[in-house]
């Protein structure tokens, strides 16, 4: 079942450039690694802030299939946490016996109530729907300052 947030929801005054693209290097024979283009990396750190920013470029590098997702998600976050801001740190998944996700914290002056009545109500909107695409690579969540 799809859920579309509404208008109100609706992130006003971001443009994201139309297509979001990394180009594909060669490192010998059958393997590949996959750069983020620069352009999509000085984006991405305008839009959120880093905790260990190589670590963070060297994660997404390898899960460039995030790199839209995080366009994307930005701009829902802006509906349901205006004006917050959102860290982005790779972290051991603590389900995933020792691999890496990359976690999207959403910080603020909010109440837990209503930071988590805001998160529940964008998970039914938007990131449940979504959730497939991030191959578990990604979490998101609040958290309180």
């Amino acid at each position: 079942m799809a859920h579309v947030a509404s208008s109100e929801k609706a992130a006003k005054g971001v443009e994201l450039p139309e297509s979001v693209g990394w180009k594909k290097s060669w490192q010998g024979t059958g393997t590949s690694t996959v750069h983020i283009a620069q352009a999509d990396t000085e984006l991405l750190e305008l839009l959120y802030m880093f905790r260990g920013r190589a670590d963070v470029l060297r994660f997404l590098g390898r899960c460039p299939f995030l790199v839209p997702l995080l366009l994307e998600a930005y701009i829902q976050i802006g509906g349901y946490f205006p004006l917050s801001p959102v860290f982005l740190e790779v972290v051991t998944d603590p389900e995933g016996a020792g691999e890496n996700q990359l976690v999207m914290s959403i910080a603020g002056d909010f109440s837990s109530d209503e930071a988590l009545a805001q998160l529940d109500e964008f998970d039914e909107d938007w990131w449940l729907d979504v959730l497939g695409r991030t191959q578990r690579k990604l979490c998101i969540d609040v958290e309180f300052q």
